[in-house]
């Protein structure tokens, strides 16, 4: 979107960025169309930064330009609310809310609806020409998350049972600055706050991404994280401290207001004090395959968003191009999607799934999170994901040997993680050298 930049240049840094795993013809069908998308959302009325009437462009790690469409540090809430408003105001758009999918409609090989469970009806079928999962990530899978409560891999478990090809779910990306604090939830700060000129530094004080990489703070985030980890470690410290304290305090108030709030609330004043963060999982670049329209394996499926893989990330993610990856194929997809067929007014229905009591799933669920934080993090190794691999295995087969239960959606979100976290582990047993957010210290590092 800037005079100084070019889809070529933007290409260039995702495909450096996804360390040759990238699909090529993926990478430049996003970039290409990464303005109209933009356009498009601004002629819904997203409200984007503007200097003198051009749009402000920020800059993150592993981009050569300054080319980041923003609104403040709250990009993402910016596109969802003009997304939202939208849909609701729609006169042929029925919004259902608290609907949990169980499974995909599978007729002949092909997609023909859902079967979700809404909270005043119970099970409902729905038949369609086409059906988009567009569920978000996986984050709760892991102990330590910037995600949602929501972003229990449902997306990916669905696909997975019906048959769908599942690919690159070993990438699972750590961002590498979260709040570290005893009284606040954890959250992400920002990218944008090292594009800015944030410095991270350990607890003698010392900026230490000069012993790591020479585009120190800015480089790509498996490289940042991996540094974090390895000062940590080092030091026997709980955290690192990013340090944003030498940044005009107008710059700070403008660009990072959301940020800048809430850490007051705690006592840590930005213009003052160091923030003390450290990686969490952030984002899963693999999901469910799909072409360069939705389409996934499955005819009548498909996908967008982080559930998806659509070859644009490769092993690593380019800061910020997720929500550009989610306008552009999802618009993509919206297109394709109006060519499908007429809709199966039936099919098969398949068995209730299998739920369990919520008291008996918790700690289910919390051993799946402590092995997958503990052997599947930011630096693996055979033996520890061989032993992930098979508690995952046994926490399935336990959850499966339990007594059935009325329909809750804990267990359900609980089933799913555990179905997630095989492709995961199984993924990372799989591949065979080091090459972006995969990192087995047992394999000799490639340069």
């Amino acid at each position: 979107m800037g005079e100084a930049d070019s889809w070529e240049l933007h290409e260039q840094d995702t495909l450096i960025a996804g360390a040759g795993l990238c699909d090529e013809r993926a990478v430049r069908f996003l970039v290409q169309n990464a303005p109209e998308s933009i356009r498009w959302l601004q002629s819904l009325g997203a409200n984007f930064d503007s200097d003198g009437g051009d749009l402000e462009l920020g800059r993150e790690g592993g981009h050569s330009r300054n080319r980041i469409v923003h609104t403040a540090d709250r990009t993402g809430w910016e596109v969802e609310r003009v997304v939202v408003e939208q849909v609701r105001a729609h006169d042929r758009i029925t919004v259902l809310e608290r609907a949990f999918v169980t499974s995909l409609l599978v007729e002949d090989g092909q997609c023909v609806g859902a079967v979700a469970e809404l909270d005043d009806y119970g099970q409902v079928a729905f038949f369609a020409r086409a059906t988009m999962l567009a569920t978000g990530g996986c984050g709760k899978v892991y102990q330590h998350t910037t995600n949602p409560p929501v972003a229990t891999a449902d997306g990916i478990a669905l696909a997975s049972q019906a048959g769908a090809e599942i690919d690159n779910m070993e990438f699972m990306q750590f961002h590498p600055t979260t709040l570290f604090h005893p009284q606040m939830r954890s959250f992400l700060i920002t990218e944008a706050v090292r594009g800015a000129g944030g410095t991270l530094r350990n607890h003698l004080g010392r900026r230490f991404m000069y012993d790591y990489d020479p585009r120190l703070e800015l480089a790509p985030r498996d490289v940042v994280a991996r540094a974090i980890e390895a000062e940590i470690k080092k030091h026997e410290t709980w955290c690192v401290y990013l340090d944003m304290t030498h940044l005009e305090p107008a710059r700070i108030c403008h660009e990072f207001p959301t940020i800048r709030g809430r850490l007051a609330e705690i006592g840590i004043e930005v213009e003052k004090d160091w923030i003390p963060v450290v990686p969490a999982q952030h984002y899963s670049c693999g999901g469910v395959v799909t072409d360069l329209h939705g389409r996934t394996s499955i005819p009548g499926l498909y996908a967008a968003g982080e559930v998806a893989s659509t070859g644009v990330h490769g092993a690593n993610r380019l800061a910020s191009n997720s929500l550009l990856e989610a306008m552009v194929f999802s618009l993509s997809a919206a297109d394709a999607a109006a060519d499908e067929g007429t809709p199966a007014q039936s099919a098969t229905l398949p068995d209730p799934v299998h739920c369990i009591a919520e008291s008996e799933v918790v700690r289910l669920r919390r051993s799946l999170q402590k092995v997958m934080m503990a052997n599947v993090g930011i630096v693996r190794n055979f033996e520890g994901l061989r032993e992930a691999d098979k508690t995952v295995a046994e926490l399935l087969h336990r959850y499966h040997g339990l007594p059935r239960a009325p329909y809750a959606r804990y267990p359900l979100e609980t089933r799913n993680m555990m179905l997630a976290a095989q492709h995961v582990v199984r993924g990372a047993l799989r591949r065979d050298r080091n090459v972006g957010l995969h990192y087995n210290a047992d394999l000799a590092e490639e340069r």
